[in-house]
């Protein structure tokens, strides 16, 4: 199992720069983000893939922007238009070759209830990735009934699931998603925290159970990398480590979990 990192860690650089880093310090694989809020700082994301695949390194996934994601669920022209983005991206990720996007179910605490109207949207999303032949995986965040409901309605081997161990932690600690979901797992984003707020520490940096992932992994056979969702700026880090010695760390730590393998 390869170790691979979401390029955004925290670390303030041009988007080559980061890649370059992120292969320096022996990951294989990235994670990167498929939207337009972060052109200023990372530059156009249509241009990341030719340069993650010219630095060496796989592209594993893509995220989609998910702040506006709970307009999705209303009947509203908010809601259209993120259905319209989210399809555009869709037809994107076809044309630069990315196989998986990781899309959120809902944003905070109090989406809109879930609803046909949504479901019916994500069906035609659904339908979208499959004539692209692109994957779907839906994160587990805050509120688990609307993936739930999303998985118990629509049935596609386009429509996957992100495993974000974090979010499970502090979010929804009673739940087992890699018990319940394993079988559909397309994308682990995996990063520590207390229990109490979203972190996205190294991993042994907070309380996770990390040989009760490991070991689902490892029951499952998964086959993607292993991937970190870091991000050294929830608990300011900068003082202690520099980007380099911040990868070197994170690399460490990937090899202790894959000692649990």
């Amino acid at each position: 199992m390869n170790l691979g990192i979401y390029t955004w860690f925290g670390f303030m650089y041009p988007f080559s720069d980061i890649i370059k880093l992120i292969k320096e310090a022996g990951f294989k694989s990235v994670m990167t983000w498929w939207g337009d809020e972060f052109v200023n700082i990372i530059g156009p994301k249509e241009q990341h893939a030719e340069i993650i695949r010219n630095a060496g390194l796989e592209l594993e996934n893509a995220h989609f922007p998910f702040e506006n994601v709970n307009d999705i669920w209303e009947d509203t022209a908010a809601g259209q238009e993120i259905f319209d983005q989210y399809c555009s991206y869709i037809d994107e990720l076809k044309l630069y070759n990315v196989p998986t996007a990781v899309v959120h179910t809902t944003s905070g605490d109090y989406p809109p209830p879930c609803n046909q109207f949504g479901i019916d949207r994500f069906k035609r999303l659904i339908e979208r990735a499959e004539k692209n032949n692109v994957n779907i995986a839906l994160e587990n965040v805050y509120r688990p009934e609307y993936m739930d409901s999303l998985f118990e309605n629509i049935k596609s081997d386009r429509l996957k699931f992100c495993y974000d161990s974090g979010h499970e932690n502090c979010f929804t600690p009673g739940n087992d998603y890699l018990a319940k979901y394993g079988d559909k797992l397309a994308a682990l984003h995996l990063h520590d925290n207390d229990g109490a707020s979203d972190q996205h520490l190294l991993p042994f940096m907070g309380n996770v159970k990390w040989e009760r992932v490991m070991a689902h992994l490892k029951r499952l056979e998964y086959k993607g990398s292993l991937s970190f969702e870091v991000d050294s700026q929830y608990i300011d880090v900068s003082k202690e480590y520099t980007a380099s010695e911040y990868l070197s760390e994170a690399i460490k730590r990937g090899s202790k979990l894959l000692d649990f393998v």
